[in-house]
């Protein structure tokens, strides 16, 4: 680690697939290490992570809420099933097969009311999404449960939630892995992003799956003309730009013993970042 010795360190968990179990290994091995960012951030599963790791959960505390059942199950627990779908055809903008609010209540079981501006060691950066205004939003304020949820409301699969008068869902519709505010940040010197990729293979049959599925598939190359741009903005900015990426299985909602392997792959992959000679 003796090339970030001494520098200030943010890091960006990105969106995926309920990975927030892999980003969580990632950070809790990172502060294993001795690696204390000034700053996290994250998109859609990666808010999730970050918010916990800023809400200053213990490391086990987090592993045993993104490796339990409680978390993926809140995001569908208030479901009004039916009248949800029949509400959403014909009241909303931005339609959803499930309601989400289920997974505030948890979050603030877990966070409580905590408000994200009072989080500073580290602070936190979220991502959501406006799509009625066609807007990318950079949250550092405001209630970190329901940030943390909203940023995870992928369209189509969950209606979206109300965000200090706006509504707003996934931050990973525009920006995998918030970074931008921190470009103009001079208390931050290096920006890691961690991603996490699924191998492939055949598509879910469970049809919100399969959906998150093909959304998935053709972020992946509005992502990668993201992240050539973010290349491109560090170096204007005189900020190094480390971007890490970590190849997982898809975990089960039902399989404790899956997201306990994502776990471990996120824990491996900052082992082999901190032990890297250039790291």
């Amino acid at each position: 680690m003796s090339a970030l010795a001494g520098k200030r360190v943010a890091i960006s968990l990105g969106a995926s697939f309920m990975g927030y179990a892999t980003h969580a290994g990632f950070l809790a091995e990172i502060s294993r290490q001795g690696l204390r960012p000034v700053a996290v951030g994250g998109s859609s599963a990666g808010a999730i992570t970050a918010g916990l790791y800023a809400a200053g959960l213990s490391t086990e505390t987090i592993r045993e809420a993104v490796t339990g059942t409680a978390l993926p199950l809140s995001f569908v627990k208030h479901t009004p099933w039916i009248w949800q779908q029949l509400r959403d055809i014909f009241s909303r903008r931005q339609p959803g097969v499930f309601e989400a609010s289920g997974a505030v209540t948890y979050f603030e079981s877990l966070v409580g009311q905590r408000q994200i501006e009072t989080l500073r060691d580290p602070s936190l950066l979220v991502a959501l999404t406006d799509l009625k205004a066609s807007e990318a939003l950079m949250v550092q304020s405001g209630p970190l449960a329901r940030a943390m949820a909203a940023s995870s409301l992928v369209p189509l699969i969950f209606s979206d939630l109300e965000w200090q008068g706006r509504r707003v869902c996934d931050g990973g519709v525009a920006h995998e892995a918030p970074v931008d505010p921190w470009f103009h940040d001079p208390g931050i010197d290096t920006i890691v992003i961690h991603r996490v990729h699924q191998p492939a293979g055949p598509p879910p049959w469970f049809l919100p799956l399969r959906l998150i599925h093909t959304l998935a598939a053709s972020h992946h190359c509005i992502n990668a003309q993201w992240l050539a741009d973010r290349r491109s903005l560090a170096r204007l900015h005189g900020k190094e730009l480390i971007v890490l990426e970590t190849t997982a299985a898809a975990p089960s909602i039902f399989s404790r013993a899956s997201r306990e392997a994502c776990y471990a792959a996120g824990e491996a992959a900052a082992r082999a970042f901190i032990q890297s000679p250039t790291s």
